[in-house]
């Protein structure tokens, strides 16, 4: 377990946990369509966010702004499968 608790992963990890689980939760509540918008209007300001961190900030703040936005982008997405497979049942 301790391989999986590294010091600067951590945070990243919980990241990805917590946007998986709200938009989980959000696609229990909204329609199919509503979920597609809401994820896709949030993978858009990632992208964004992903291209303005390594074009204006660079560096290694603008590297560890992109893997944050990377691993928000992941988890809108495994929230959106997750809650539409659920939904199906």
């Amino acid at each position: 377990m301790n391989s999986f608790m590294l010091e600067g992963w951590t945070p990243i990890l919980l990241v990805v946990i917590a946007f998986a689980i709200v938009i989980f939760l959000v696609s229990l509540k909204v329609s199919r369509k509503t979920l597609f918008k809401v994820s896709g209007i949030l993978s858009l300001i990632c992208l964004v966010i992903v291209i303005s961190s390594i074009v204006i900030i660079g560096g290694w703040e603008g590297m560890g702004l992109g893997i944050t936005t990377v691993c928000i982008f992941l988890g809108t997405w495994i929230g959106t499968v997750s809650g539409i497979a659920f939904k199906k049942r």
